[in-house]
């Protein structure tokens, strides 16, 4: 089997209840087009749902177990609307730290990692 780049889907997800969801929606549908194009994507988003059954999930569980995600990535891939987010910026800042490049356009995030 060949080896998938892996990409880590970042962005804003804190929010209200709406905001939430419309920013997991954001990141879910930028993981389908990261997908269309031959990578493998991980949304750290979806740990919603573990945190849902859990029923006693914090913020440092759900971002403690999404970092493993991110150093083990080819790639970081930024959603709209990730400059508001905290979370974001350390990611970014932690992505940079271990030379893991960071992308806002598709196309050019295709054509570098292809390049490799």
């Amino acid at each position: 089997m060949k080896h998938m780049k892996r990409i880590y889907i970042a962005g804003k997800l804190n929010d209200d209840a709406c905001g939430y969801i419309k920013n997991l929606h954001r990141m879910i549908k930028t993981a389908r087009a990261v997908r269309r194009m031959g990578f493998a994507g991980y949304v750290p988003g979806n740990d919603f749902l573990e945190g849902l059954v859990a029923g006693d999930f914090d913020y440092p569980e759900y971002f403690d177990n999404s970092q493993p995600w991110l150093a083990a990535s080819d790639a970081v891939f930024l959603t709209p609307g990730w400059e508001t987010s905290e979370g974001t910026k350390r990611e970014i800042e932690y992505a940079r730290s271990l030379n893991i490049p960071v992308f806002q356009d598709l196309e050019k995030m295709r054509i570098d990692l292809e390049a490799l």
